[in-house]
């Protein structure tokens, strides 16, 4: 079956809230599932002053979760969930779940997509169940 032949991927969405742009929208997402295998861990940085950049409520530096998204007879997809705080006990090839994942579509100019936030990465252990809140919309 050609990629063309193929039936598009449905992931569980929930919208969650507006946010300040009437056509952003975000939505919080089941990763009942989604298996994520960390490949990249780095710091946000202010694109011009190129100082960290910071959690406004906290103060607490954001950081960027470079992972495969694997999903059982599916292609894996790359994602980036940014998540505050540095992640601990987390390297390339360790598997991940993450608090509260959501999606957030955006426009800029004639540029859009969807970027991923989480409230927390961890490292997966067998065995555990879903942290409450993670994935669910409440």
């Amino acid at each position: 079956m050609t990629r063309a032949q193929q039936p598009a991927r449905q992931i569980a969405l929930e919208p969650v809230a507006r946010s300040v742009r009437e056509d952003d929208m975000q939505f919080r997402v089941d990763t009942d599932g989604m298996t994520f295998i960390v490949g990249g861990i780095r710091g946000v940085m202010d694109f011009e002053t190129k100082v960290p950049v910071l959690e406004k409520s906290s103060g607490v530096p954001l950081f960027d979760v470079d992972v495969m998204a694997v999903v059982t007879n599916e292609r894996p997809e790359q994602l980036t969930v940014r998540v505050v705080g540095q992640p601990s006990g987390i390297e390339i090839g360790t598997r991940v779940r993450f608090r509260d994942l959501s999606a957030r579509t955006w426009e800029m100019g004639d540029r859009h997509g969807v970027s991923f936030k989480a409230s927390r990465v961890e490292p997966f252990a067998a065995g555990q169940g879903r942290p409450s809140g993670e994935g669910k919309a409440a």
